[in-house]
């Protein structure tokens, strides 16, 4: 789908370029015929996107029954650009570098408290770092997409209940120092963005994010829903116990506060009177027949399948999908919360645990990137070469 800010011509553009790019490798004759621009048109600007170096020949095609010459297939230039995404956690920084078509250059993960403070440097550093990498590429890289665990909207962090970074102007701050344009988004936004782009073509779904919070990113008629102020899909913030356990929102008996993946955590540190213990601590306990760890991921996979539940009742999803690292490596987690969900509305919805895994947030940041690089509203690059 071609946004309604462009002229006839850039919409062709762009149709022609979203053909190529979701079919991988096609002859002008063929996308002629998907798109129904005449031959000439997609000639023309067949030629202009190899002069830009978007695209490029590839080779011959397979001729007609009726015999002639080869068609030539156009490709996308991957190698055109690159994408940086950075995920701001509140206890780690992970980045993700790609090539125009998804497929993945570099990542890794940095253990370090995050804050208005510590953030800005580390962001710049990695930037200048890959920056100098891609010198080679025609476009360099391309922009700068940051995700946030928290309340975005139109580049503002509006809140942030684990970290201070609604505290500072981080894109004002950023864009008086990086020449390349900057996108901040929520995480569970991008991980829903992730899932559109590389897992399914359907038009409508959910995908819930299980971290220090619990959000849902959620795709409505293939373009993400921000709500207003990008209030939308605070799933954490819904009341699970009404006067229950106090919550930074404000409110008391937030979902968050029992099912999500730092909540279980403190829970489980509390009862073995250890706050060292780690996430890992516990799947290893759950396994091991702990019945402090297999009491507390029963609740998880109850607590969470309530919030499940109204998702699917209040937005008609077509398919849910899960990013927890609970869900991800405890198997018998996504069966137990399915268990529980019992509504006429949700039994007949797909819940899936994410086979993006961890990766799921970064590359919801290069698909906005790419998106945004060929001015995009929806894309899909289907299975690409990813590091979990």
């Amino acid at each position: 789908m071609i946004t309604d800010r462009y002229t006839l011509r850039e919409n062709n553009e762009q149709l022609v370029l979203a053909t190529l790019i979701e079919e991988k490798s096609i002859s002008r004759a063929q996308i002629s015929k998907m798109t129904g621009l005449n031959k000439a048109s997609v000639s023309d600007i067949a030629n202009k996107l190899i002069d830009n170096q978007f695209v490029h020949e590839v080779g011959s095609g397979e001729s007609t029954t009726s015999g002639g010459r080869k068609p030539i297939l156009l490709q996308l230039n991957k190698f055109a650009g690159l994408t940086l995404t950075i995920d701001l956690g509140y206890d780690y920084v992970s980045y993700l570098v790609t090539y125009l078509n998804g497929e993945v250059l570099k990542k890794e993960t940095l253990s370090i408290q995050v804050d208005k403070s510590s953030c800005l440097e580390v962001i710049q550093h990695i930037y200048q770092e890959q920056r100098a990498a891609a010198d080679e590429s025609p476009y360099g890289i391309t922009s700068l997409s940051i995700a946030v665990h928290g309340i975005v909207s139109d580049n503002r962090i509006i809140f942030t209940p684990y970290y201070d970074l609604d505290e500072i102007d981080l894109y004002g701050i950023l864009s008086e120092k990086l020449s390349i344009p900057i996108y901040i988004e929520n995480e569970a936004n991008l991980s829903a963005l992730a899932e559109k782009t590389f897992s399914t073509t359907v038009s409508n779904l959910v995908s819930i994010s299980v971290h220090s919070g619990v959000g849902a990113g959620i795709i409505v008629n293939n373009e993400l829903y921000h709500g207003r102020d990008g209030r939308s899909g605070e799933i954490g913030h819904t009341i699970l116990y009404p006067n229950g356990k106090k919550c930074p929102c404000g409110n008391h008996g937030c979902l968050e506060q029992y099912s999500s993946q730092k909540a279980i955590l403190a829970a489980f540190q509390e009862a073995k009177k250890d706050d060292q213990f780690t996430l890992y601590d516990l799947i290893t306990a759950y396994s091991a027949g702990d019945t402090i760890a297999n009491e507390l991921i029963k609740n998880f996979a109850l607590y969470l399948s309530i919030g499940i539940n109204n998702v699917i009742a209040s937005y008609g999803p077509e398919k849910i999908y899960l990013h927890s690292t609970l869900v991800t490596e405890i198997p018998e987690l996504l069966p137990l919360i399915k268990q529980n969900i019992l509504s006429s509305f949700s039994v007949p919805v797909p819940i899936e645990s994410s086979t993006l895994k961890e990766s799921g947030i970064l590359l919801g940041g290069a698909a906005l990137s790419i998106q945004e690089f060929f001015h995009l509203s929806s894309l899909y690059l289907g299975p690409n070469k990813m590091i979990q």
